[in-house]
Protein backbone atom coordinates (compact mmCIF):
# COMPACT_ATOMS: atom_id res chain seq x y z
CA UNK A 1 0.00 0.00 0.00
CA UNK A 2 1.16 3.65 -0.72
CA UNK A 3 0.59 6.42 1.95
CA UNK A 4 -3.07 7.22 0.75
CA UNK A 5 -3.65 3.08 1.48
CA UNK A 6 -4.01 2.30 -2.52
CA UNK A 7 -2.74 -1.11 -3.32
CA UNK A 8 0.55 -0.88 -5.29
CA UNK A 9 1.20 -2.15 -8.89
CA UNK A 10 3.88 -4.99 -9.67
CA UNK A 11 3.81 -4.66 -13.69
CA UNK A 12 4.97 -7.48 -15.69
CA UNK A 13 7.68 -7.57 -18.66
CA UNK A 14 6.20 -7.67 -22.30
CA UNK A 15 5.20 -10.94 -22.66
CA UNK A 16 5.18 -12.35 -19.22
CA UNK A 17 2.17 -12.59 -17.99
CA UNK A 18 1.24 -16.48 -19.50
CA UNK A 19 2.06 -18.00 -16.17
CA UNK A 20 -0.55 -16.11 -13.75
CA UNK A 21 -3.02 -16.09 -16.80
CA UNK A 22 -2.77 -19.85 -16.65
CA UNK A 23 -3.60 -19.14 -12.86
CA UNK A 24 -0.48 -20.41 -11.42
CA UNK A 25 0.34 -18.43 -8.13
CA UNK A 26 4.11 -17.80 -7.92
CA UNK A 27 5.42 -14.61 -9.84
CA UNK A 28 8.62 -15.35 -10.47
CA UNK A 29 11.22 -12.52 -9.87
CA UNK A 30 12.17 -12.47 -13.87
CA UNK A 31 8.87 -11.85 -14.95
CA UNK A 32 8.32 -8.22 -13.23
CA UNK A 33 9.42 -5.45 -15.29
CA UNK A 34 8.69 -2.74 -12.55
CA UNK A 35 7.08 -1.76 -9.07
CA UNK A 36 4.86 1.30 -8.86
CA UNK A 37 6.11 2.14 -5.29
CA UNK A 38 7.36 0.65 -2.64
CA UNK A 39 5.44 -1.74 -0.77
CA UNK A 40 6.55 -3.63 2.25
CA UNK A 41 7.20 -7.60 2.50
CA UNK A 42 3.88 -9.30 2.71
CA UNK A 43 1.86 -6.13 1.21
CA UNK A 44 -1.17 -6.95 -1.47
CA UNK A 45 -0.12 -6.16 -4.77
CA UNK A 46 -2.24 -6.12 -8.15
CA UNK A 47 -0.25 -7.92 -10.71
CA UNK A 48 -0.88 -5.65 -13.70
CA UNK A 49 0.57 -7.02 -17.37
CA UNK A 50 2.70 -4.63 -19.74
CA UNK A 51 -0.30 -3.51 -21.50
CA UNK A 52 -2.00 -2.36 -17.81
CA UNK A 53 -4.22 -5.41 -17.60
CA UNK A 54 -5.28 -6.60 -14.01
CA UNK A 55 -4.92 -10.05 -14.09
CA UNK A 56 -4.10 -10.86 -9.94
CA UNK A 57 -4.01 -10.01 -6.12
CA UNK A 58 -0.95 -11.37 -3.68
CA UNK A 59 1.08 -11.39 -1.45
CA UNK A 60 4.49 -9.14 -2.20
CA UNK A 61 8.39 -10.70 -1.37
CA UNK A 62 10.60 -7.80 -2.33
CA UNK A 63 13.54 -9.92 -2.28
CA UNK A 64 12.67 -12.99 -2.75
CA UNK A 65 12.53 -14.96 -6.31
CA UNK A 66 9.11 -15.73 -5.87
CA UNK A 67 8.36 -11.97 -5.99
CA UNK A 68 3.84 -12.31 -5.51
CA UNK A 69 2.22 -15.32 -3.93
CA UNK A 70 -1.12 -15.02 -6.21
CA UNK A 71 -4.19 -15.86 -3.88
CA UNK A 72 -6.96 -14.71 -6.40
CA UNK A 73 -7.17 -14.07 -10.02
CA UNK A 74 -9.00 -11.71 -12.20
CA UNK A 75 -9.75 -7.85 -11.78
CA UNK A 76 -11.28 -7.31 -8.05
CA UNK A 77 -9.37 -7.69 -4.94
CA UNK A 78 -10.05 -10.72 -2.19
CA UNK A 79 -9.11 -8.67 0.67
CA UNK A 80 -7.40 -10.46 4.22
CA UNK A 81 -11.05 -12.29 4.58
CA UNK A 82 -9.97 -14.67 2.11
CA UNK A 83 -7.88 -16.10 4.16
CA UNK A 84 -10.25 -17.33 7.10
CA UNK A 85 -12.54 -18.15 4.70
CA UNK A 86 -10.04 -20.99 3.59
CA UNK A 87 -9.34 -21.75 6.40
CA UNK A 88 -12.14 -22.84 7.88
CA UNK A 89 -13.04 -24.87 4.12
CA UNK A 90 -9.74 -27.05 4.86
CA UNK A 91 -10.64 -27.46 8.01
CA UNK A 92 -14.24 -28.89 7.21
CA UNK A 93 -12.90 -30.85 4.11
CA UNK A 94 -10.01 -32.71 6.50
CA UNK A 95 -13.22 -33.02 8.92
CA UNK A 96 -15.14 -34.64 6.52
CA UNK A 97 -12.90 -36.86 4.55
CA UNK A 98 -13.21 -40.76 4.91
CA UNK A 99 -9.59 -41.31 3.78
CA UNK A 100 -8.23 -39.76 7.10
CA UNK A 101 -10.15 -41.88 9.53
CA UNK A 102 -8.46 -43.24 12.53
CA UNK A 103 -6.41 -40.58 13.05
CA UNK A 104 -6.12 -37.48 15.23
CA UNK A 105 -2.71 -36.28 13.27
CA UNK A 106 -3.67 -34.29 10.33
CA UNK A 107 -2.56 -31.92 7.82
CA UNK A 108 -5.38 -29.04 8.47
CA UNK A 109 -3.72 -26.44 5.51
CA UNK A 110 -1.25 -27.70 2.74
CA UNK A 111 -0.21 -23.72 1.21
CA UNK A 112 -1.06 -23.48 -2.60
CA UNK A 113 -3.11 -26.56 -2.32
CA UNK A 114 -5.62 -25.18 -0.46
CA UNK A 115 -5.11 -22.06 -1.86
CA UNK A 116 -3.19 -20.21 1.41
CA UNK A 117 0.06 -19.95 -0.24
CA UNK A 118 3.13 -20.26 2.55
CA UNK A 119 1.18 -21.37 5.31
CA UNK A 120 0.90 -25.31 6.53
CA UNK A 121 -0.57 -26.01 9.49
CA UNK A 122 -0.60 -29.90 11.25
CA UNK A 123 -2.84 -31.20 14.03
CA UNK A 124 -1.54 -33.15 16.51
CA UNK A 125 -4.51 -34.26 18.73
CA UNK A 126 -5.73 -31.01 20.17
CA UNK A 127 -2.43 -28.37 19.09
CA UNK A 128 -2.04 -26.66 16.09
CA UNK A 129 1.54 -26.27 14.29
CA UNK A 130 1.28 -23.25 12.33
CA UNK A 131 4.34 -22.97 9.51
CA UNK A 132 4.65 -19.59 7.82
CA UNK A 133 7.13 -19.64 4.90
CA UNK A 134 5.70 -16.32 3.31
CA UNK A 135 5.68 -12.65 4.02
CA UNK A 136 2.02 -12.16 3.65
CA UNK A 137 1.13 -14.96 6.09
CA UNK A 138 4.05 -14.30 8.55
CA UNK A 139 2.48 -10.18 8.73
CA UNK A 140 -1.22 -11.93 8.95
CA UNK A 141 -0.61 -14.25 11.93
CA UNK A 142 -2.63 -12.65 13.86
CA UNK A 143 -6.16 -13.00 11.44
CA UNK A 144 -4.62 -16.93 10.78
CA UNK A 145 -4.39 -18.06 14.74
CA UNK A 146 -8.01 -16.38 14.96
CA UNK A 147 -9.26 -18.28 11.81
CA UNK A 148 -7.12 -21.00 13.15
CA UNK A 149 -8.99 -21.09 16.48
CA UNK A 150 -12.49 -20.56 15.24
CA UNK A 151 -12.02 -23.15 12.37
CA UNK A 152 -11.00 -26.29 15.02
CA UNK A 153 -11.66 -25.22 18.14
CA UNK A 154 -7.96 -26.66 19.51
CA UNK A 155 -6.68 -26.16 22.63
CA UNK A 156 -3.45 -24.62 21.88
CA UNK A 157 -1.27 -23.63 18.78
CA UNK A 158 2.51 -23.23 18.54
CA UNK A 159 3.95 -21.07 15.79
CA UNK A 160 7.11 -22.58 14.38
CA UNK A 161 8.41 -20.69 10.73
CA UNK A 162 10.60 -22.28 8.27
CA UNK A 163 13.75 -20.26 8.74
CA UNK A 164 15.05 -20.95 5.21
CA UNK A 165 12.23 -19.79 3.56
CA UNK A 166 11.52 -16.74 5.72
CA UNK A 167 14.81 -15.58 5.18
CA UNK A 168 14.31 -15.70 1.02
CA UNK A 169 11.25 -14.18 2.11
CA UNK A 170 12.31 -11.42 3.76
CA UNK A 171 10.29 -11.78 7.15
CA UNK A 172 12.02 -12.84 10.62
CA UNK A 173 10.91 -16.19 11.81
CA UNK A 174 8.63 -16.95 14.92
CA UNK A 175 8.39 -19.66 17.34
CA UNK A 176 6.59 -19.33 20.14
CA UNK A 177 2.94 -20.73 21.63
CA UNK A 178 -0.10 -18.15 20.21
CA UNK A 179 -2.80 -19.72 22.40
CA UNK A 180 -3.33 -21.95 25.08
CA UNK A 181 -0.92 -24.45 27.30
CA UNK A 182 2.20 -24.90 26.09
CA UNK A 183 2.11 -28.16 24.12
CA UNK A 184 2.94 -30.90 26.05
CA UNK A 185 6.72 -32.76 25.50
CA UNK A 186 6.31 -35.27 23.71
CA UNK A 187 2.76 -35.57 22.98
CA UNK A 188 1.18 -38.49 21.57
CA UNK A 189 -0.81 -38.76 18.52
CA UNK A 190 -2.86 -42.25 17.45
CA UNK A 191 -3.11 -43.23 13.95
CA UNK A 192 -4.85 -46.12 12.87
CA UNK A 193 -4.10 -47.94 15.91
CA UNK A 194 -0.29 -46.74 16.36
CA UNK A 195 0.96 -44.57 18.81
CA UNK A 196 3.79 -41.92 18.24
CA UNK A 197 5.50 -39.61 20.34
CA UNK A 198 5.51 -35.88 18.72
CA UNK A 199 8.23 -33.15 19.61
CA UNK A 200 6.53 -30.18 18.08
CA UNK A 201 9.46 -27.88 19.21
CA UNK A 202 12.33 -29.91 17.86
CA UNK A 203 11.05 -32.54 15.44
CA UNK A 204 11.68 -32.63 12.07
CA UNK A 205 9.14 -30.26 9.93
CA UNK A 206 6.24 -29.88 12.45
CA UNK A 207 7.54 -33.15 14.63
CA UNK A 208 6.42 -36.29 12.24
CA UNK A 209 6.09 -36.60 8.95
CA UNK A 210 2.07 -36.74 7.48
CA UNK A 211 2.61 -37.59 4.35
CA UNK A 212 3.34 -40.81 4.57
CA UNK A 213 0.92 -42.10 6.52
CA UNK A 214 -0.43 -44.03 3.94
CA UNK A 215 2.81 -45.74 3.27
CA UNK A 216 2.97 -46.55 6.71
CA UNK A 217 -0.09 -48.58 6.25
CA UNK A 218 1.39 -50.24 3.84
CA UNK A 219 4.15 -51.14 5.12
CA UNK A 220 2.36 -52.78 7.92
CA UNK A 221 0.39 -54.88 5.85
CA UNK A 222 3.32 -55.48 3.93
CA UNK A 223 5.75 -57.09 7.26
CA UNK A 224 4.39 -59.66 8.31
CA UNK A 225 7.44 -62.28 8.98
CA UNK A 226 9.84 -60.14 7.40
CA UNK A 227 13.15 -59.05 8.02
CA UNK A 228 12.97 -55.15 8.02
CA UNK A 229 15.24 -52.29 7.36
CA UNK A 230 14.03 -49.03 7.87
CA UNK A 231 16.54 -46.35 6.56
CA UNK A 232 16.66 -42.67 7.89
CA UNK A 233 14.30 -43.99 10.08
CA UNK A 234 14.15 -40.82 12.34
CA UNK A 235 11.30 -41.51 15.18
CA UNK A 236 10.69 -44.86 14.29
CA UNK A 237 6.90 -44.23 11.92
CA UNK A 238 7.67 -47.24 9.32
CA UNK A 239 9.67 -49.44 11.72
CA UNK A 240 6.55 -49.51 14.61
CA UNK A 241 4.38 -49.90 11.27
CA UNK A 242 6.35 -53.14 10.58
CA UNK A 243 6.78 -54.40 14.10
CA UNK A 244 2.74 -53.96 14.52
CA UNK A 245 2.64 -55.87 11.29
CA UNK A 246 4.37 -59.20 12.64
CA UNK A 247 7.76 -58.39 10.91
CA UNK A 248 10.34 -61.02 12.20
CA UNK A 249 13.00 -58.40 13.24
CA UNK A 250 13.29 -54.81 12.79
CA UNK A 251 16.71 -52.65 12.22
CA UNK A 252 16.24 -48.79 12.18
CA UNK A 253 19.26 -46.67 10.82
CA UNK A 254 19.13 -43.40 11.80
CA UNK A 255 21.86 -40.05 12.20
CA UNK A 256 20.20 -38.50 15.01
CA UNK A 257 20.86 -40.42 18.83
CA UNK A 258 17.55 -38.47 20.31
CA UNK A 259 15.69 -39.64 16.91
CA UNK A 260 16.52 -43.36 18.13
CA UNK A 261 15.81 -42.96 21.68
CA UNK A 262 12.30 -41.46 20.55
CA UNK A 263 12.12 -44.79 18.28
CA UNK A 264 12.48 -46.97 21.34
CA UNK A 265 9.78 -45.32 23.20
CA UNK A 266 7.52 -45.45 20.19
CA UNK A 267 8.48 -49.19 20.27
CA UNK A 268 7.39 -49.43 23.82
CA UNK A 269 4.43 -47.04 23.71
CA UNK A 270 2.78 -49.49 21.33
CA UNK A 271 3.39 -52.93 23.57
CA UNK A 272 5.93 -54.42 20.52
CA UNK A 273 7.70 -57.51 22.06
CA UNK A 274 10.59 -57.98 19.59
CA UNK A 275 13.62 -55.65 20.28
CA UNK A 276 14.49 -53.11 17.59
CA UNK A 277 17.85 -53.05 16.27
CA UNK A 278 19.10 -49.07 16.17
CA UNK A 279 21.76 -48.42 14.58
CA UNK A 280 22.99 -44.81 15.08
CA UNK A 281 24.61 -43.62 11.34
CA UNK A 282 24.32 -42.33 7.83
CA UNK A 283 21.58 -44.74 5.81
CA UNK A 284 23.95 -43.86 2.81
CA UNK A 285 26.79 -45.71 4.35
CA UNK A 286 25.01 -48.21 6.42
CA UNK A 287 23.55 -49.74 3.34
CA UNK A 288 26.62 -50.03 1.61
CA UNK A 289 28.76 -51.67 4.35
CA UNK A 290 26.03 -53.80 6.04
CA UNK A 291 25.60 -57.73 5.04
CA UNK A 292 22.45 -58.87 6.34
CA UNK A 293 19.27 -60.04 4.12
CA UNK A 294 16.20 -57.99 4.16
CA UNK A 295 12.60 -59.03 2.92
CA UNK A 296 10.95 -55.33 3.34
CA UNK A 297 12.97 -52.01 2.98
CA UNK A 298 12.27 -48.99 3.02
CA UNK A 299 14.39 -46.05 1.81
CA UNK A 300 13.32 -42.74 2.48
CA UNK A 301 15.95 -39.93 2.79
CA UNK A 302 15.60 -36.32 3.90
CA UNK A 303 15.28 -34.10 0.53
CA UNK A 304 18.41 -34.25 -1.90
CA UNK A 305 17.55 -31.96 -4.38
CA UNK A 306 16.30 -28.30 -3.10
CA UNK A 307 16.92 -26.67 -6.20
CA UNK A 308 16.92 -27.61 -10.18
CA UNK A 309 20.91 -27.43 -9.99
CA UNK A 310 20.82 -29.98 -7.21
CA UNK A 311 18.99 -32.91 -9.84
CA UNK A 312 21.98 -34.55 -11.04
CA UNK A 313 23.79 -35.05 -7.87
CA UNK A 314 20.76 -35.76 -5.92
CA UNK A 315 19.63 -38.52 -9.22
CA UNK A 316 23.36 -40.32 -8.23
CA UNK A 317 22.42 -40.79 -4.87
CA UNK A 318 19.06 -41.81 -4.79
CA UNK A 319 20.46 -44.52 -7.66
CA UNK A 320 23.17 -45.82 -5.43
CA UNK A 321 21.16 -46.04 -2.01
CA UNK A 322 18.88 -48.10 -4.14
CA UNK A 323 21.65 -49.82 -5.79
CA UNK A 324 23.11 -51.30 -2.38
CA UNK A 325 19.73 -51.79 -1.55
CA UNK A 326 18.90 -53.92 -4.10
CA UNK A 327 22.07 -56.49 -2.97
CA UNK A 328 20.62 -56.26 0.53
CA UNK A 329 16.97 -57.59 -1.01
CA UNK A 330 16.23 -61.22 -0.68
CA UNK A 331 14.04 -62.68 -3.33
CA UNK A 332 11.10 -61.81 -2.90
CA UNK A 333 11.69 -58.34 -1.44
CA UNK A 334 9.48 -55.35 -1.14
CA UNK A 335 11.42 -52.39 -1.30
CA UNK A 336 10.10 -49.19 -0.80
CA UNK A 337 11.74 -46.13 -2.33
CA UNK A 338 11.07 -42.01 -1.75
CA UNK A 339 11.96 -38.75 -2.95
CA UNK A 340 10.85 -35.54 -1.24
CA UNK A 341 11.91 -33.38 -3.66
CA UNK A 342 9.59 -31.71 -6.50
CA UNK A 343 12.52 -31.24 -8.59
CA UNK A 344 12.69 -34.94 -8.80
CA UNK A 345 9.48 -35.73 -10.16
CA UNK A 346 7.98 -39.65 -10.61
CA UNK A 347 9.55 -40.25 -14.28
CA UNK A 348 12.72 -39.18 -13.43
CA UNK A 349 12.59 -41.00 -10.17
CA UNK A 350 11.25 -43.94 -12.06
CA UNK A 351 14.15 -44.16 -14.42
CA UNK A 352 16.76 -43.55 -11.53
CA UNK A 353 15.20 -46.82 -10.12
CA UNK A 354 15.76 -48.78 -13.56
CA UNK A 355 19.41 -47.34 -13.84
CA UNK A 356 19.89 -49.19 -9.75
CA UNK A 357 18.52 -52.51 -11.30
CA UNK A 358 20.31 -52.72 -14.24
CA UNK A 359 23.58 -51.94 -12.34
CA UNK A 360 23.06 -54.15 -9.57
CA UNK A 361 21.85 -56.75 -12.30
CA UNK A 362 18.54 -57.64 -10.16
CA UNK A 363 14.98 -58.11 -12.31
CA UNK A 364 12.20 -55.73 -10.12
CA UNK A 365 8.73 -54.86 -10.81
CA UNK A 366 7.21 -52.01 -10.32
CA UNK A 367 3.88 -52.87 -7.65
CA UNK A 368 2.54 -49.22 -6.70
CA UNK A 369 3.27 -45.74 -7.06
CA UNK A 370 2.90 -44.00 -4.04
CA UNK A 371 2.26 -40.29 -3.23
CA UNK A 372 0.81 -37.89 0.02
CA UNK A 373 -2.57 -38.29 1.53
CA UNK A 374 -5.17 -36.37 0.75
CA UNK A 375 -4.60 -34.01 3.86
CA UNK A 376 -1.77 -32.90 1.65
CA UNK A 377 -3.88 -31.52 -1.58
CA UNK A 378 -2.05 -30.26 -4.84
CA UNK A 379 -3.17 -27.55 -6.72
CA UNK A 380 -4.03 -28.33 -10.18
CA UNK A 381 -2.72 -24.80 -11.00
CA UNK A 382 0.52 -25.75 -9.04
CA UNK A 383 2.52 -28.70 -9.95
CA UNK A 384 5.64 -28.22 -8.04
CA UNK A 385 3.51 -28.91 -4.87
CA UNK A 386 3.60 -32.43 -6.12
CA UNK A 387 7.01 -32.91 -3.81
CA UNK A 388 6.49 -36.83 -2.74
CA UNK A 389 7.39 -39.61 -5.15
CA UNK A 390 7.49 -43.52 -4.52
CA UNK A 391 7.38 -46.63 -5.78
CA UNK A 392 7.07 -50.01 -4.45
CA UNK A 393 9.38 -52.72 -6.17
CA UNK A 394 8.77 -56.67 -5.54
CA UNK A 395 13.05 -58.26 -6.22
Amino acid sequence: MDERGCMLDVVLAPGRDRSVRRRHPWLLSGAVAHVSGDPAPGDWVRVVSAEGEALGFGHFAPASQIRVRLLAFGKEPPGDACLADRIAVASARRAADPLLAGTDAVRLANAEGDGLPGLVVDRYADALVVRCSGAGMSARAPLVTQALREATGARSGFRRDDAAAARRDGFEPVQQVLWGPTPPRPLVVRERGRRYEIDLEHGQKTGFYLDQRDARDLVQRLAPGRRVLDLFSYTGGFAVAAALGGASSVTLVDSSASALATARRNFAANAIAIEPRLVEGDGFQFVRRDDAGYDLLVLDPPPLARRKSDVARASRAHKDLLLHALRRAMPGAFILAFSCSHAIDATLFRQIAFGACLDAGRDAQVIATLSAPSDHPVSIDHPEGTYLSGLVLRV
